[in-house]
């Protein structure tokens, strides 16, 4: 009998992980990305944008379009990589997700901000990270550069739920948020501003920026070690 209960539990969570699987290939993230569902699991960079992709899924039943991971070529003959865009009615909604954990400190005028992790006994340890609202706003003006005419661009910064948003000073429209909050903060924007581009707009502007997520691996690898040497 316990044998008989084990092989059902086992054949349940095969089944489940199947199902799951099967789910998430229908998903924009994965057509756009193909990366497997296990590496998007376990890996917390992608995880992060997944999460905040199927919040905002819902967006495609208003006609938005989605897409990952987009590189976008620099004034210096490097790339900068878009993690998130939402291509819809009202514009483009440009994100950058943070998986992070502990506390977040920073002013968008400083250079860097910081992460505050807890150590034990009382002590904690800090990061440093290149201020999101800057990275953000190259990416939007690099985005610019290629996309024409004067489409709305709308920042959004994205923080995992397993942080907290400690002291953040913000002096721009630009939005600083927990991934909890992304679907309530780009549907007050979506539901306030006029409509700016119809459906064969978003289609074409869709068309135009996906070759921008098919990079081929070296010119990945590329843009890691140019992140690495500007530190």
């Amino acid at each position: 009998m316990e044998i008989v209960l084990l092989i059902l539990i086992i054949a349940g969570f095969v089944g489940y992980i199947v199902y799951q699987d099967k789910q998430y290939k229908k998903t924009a993230y994965y057509q756009v990305t193909q990366n497997p569902y296990s590496s998007v699991k376990y890996d917390k960079g992608r995880h992060g944008e997944y999460l905040t992709y199927k919040r905002l899924q819902h967006f495609e039943e208003m006609g938005g379009k989605f897409l990952f991971n987009v590189y976008i070529p620099k004034w210096n003959n490097e790339t900068t990589e878009i993690d998130m865009l939402l291509i819809c009615s009202k514009g483009l909604f440009v994100f950058e997700s943070k998986n992070y954990s502990g506390w977040i400190f920073g002013n968008e005028r400083n250079t860097n901000w910081t992460q505050t992790l807890p150590i034990g006994r009382g002590r904690s340890h800090k990061e440093r990270f290149y201020n999101p609202i800057k990275q953000n706003a190259t990416h939007v003006k690099c985005l610019r550069r290629i996309v024409r005419g004067n489409i709305p661009m709308r920042s959004i910064i994205v923080f995992s739920d397993n942080c907290t948003l400690k002291d953040i000073t913000i002096n721009s429209e630009v939005r600083v948020i927990n991934c909890y909050e992304v679907a309530s903060a780009v549907g007050e924007i979506y539901n306030q501003a006029a409509d700016f581009l119809n459906p064969v707009e978003i289609d074409n502007l869709y068309y135009q920026l996906y070759p921008y997520t098919q990079v081929s691996f070296e010119e990945k690898e590329q843009h890691t070690k140019s992140l690495k040497m500007n530190g």
